[in-house]
């Protein structure tokens, strides 16, 4: 996982130094908080990159070899299979990460920390996959379908000629 390496202020300088303002320390904690937030928010752009990038991959994969043969076909709408899942799952999780961001959690007794908010990414992540695997929503199968017949038309143009 790659962090940026610019801090916008010291972790360390959140600690109360002899002869400094109260007015100054109250104001870095925050510095931190959002520093923090942002290597957090980093972190989960580049693992949806890395996912969205494996989906590609393994879509890219399905357009090679010899479309002539059946079981090279059955291979390819395997790989299809997979990657429209793995497609759904990233959609399903934007969208959960989104409305999780709609419910206000700062109230009540218990502030939410930082780690609370990295397994909420997480479980979001995991429900997601889980719904994607299932196919209650369709939009897998959709885009499956549409790829399969894509697949074919290339197959059957192929043979053609």
């Amino acid at each position: 996982m790659k962090i940026e390496q610019s801090t916008p202020a010291s972790p360390l300088s959140a600690v109360k130094e002899p002869g400094k303002q109260e007015g100054k320390a109250q104001g870095t904690p925050g510095t931190f908080a959002q520093h923090l937030q942002g290597a957090l928010d980093a972190a989960a752009a580049e693992r949806l990159d890395a996912r969205i990038e494996t989906a590609q991959r393994k879509a890219s994969l399905t357009g090679r070899g010899n479309l002539g043969e059946a079981a090279d076909l059955e291979k390819q709408k395997q790989q299809l299979r997979q990657a429209s899942q793995e497609l759904e799952a990233i959609f399903l999780q934007q969208m959960i990460s989104v409305m999780q961001r709609t419910v206000p959690r700062d109230e009540g007794i218990l502030k939410r920390s930082q780690a609370e908010e990295l397994f909420q990414g997480m479980l979001d992540e995991e429900l997601a996959k889980i719904m994607a695997e299932s196919g209650e929503t369709g939009l897998a199968r959709s885009l499956y379908q549409q790829l399969v017949q894509s697949l074919e038309e290339k197959q059957k143009a192929k043979s053609e000629t």
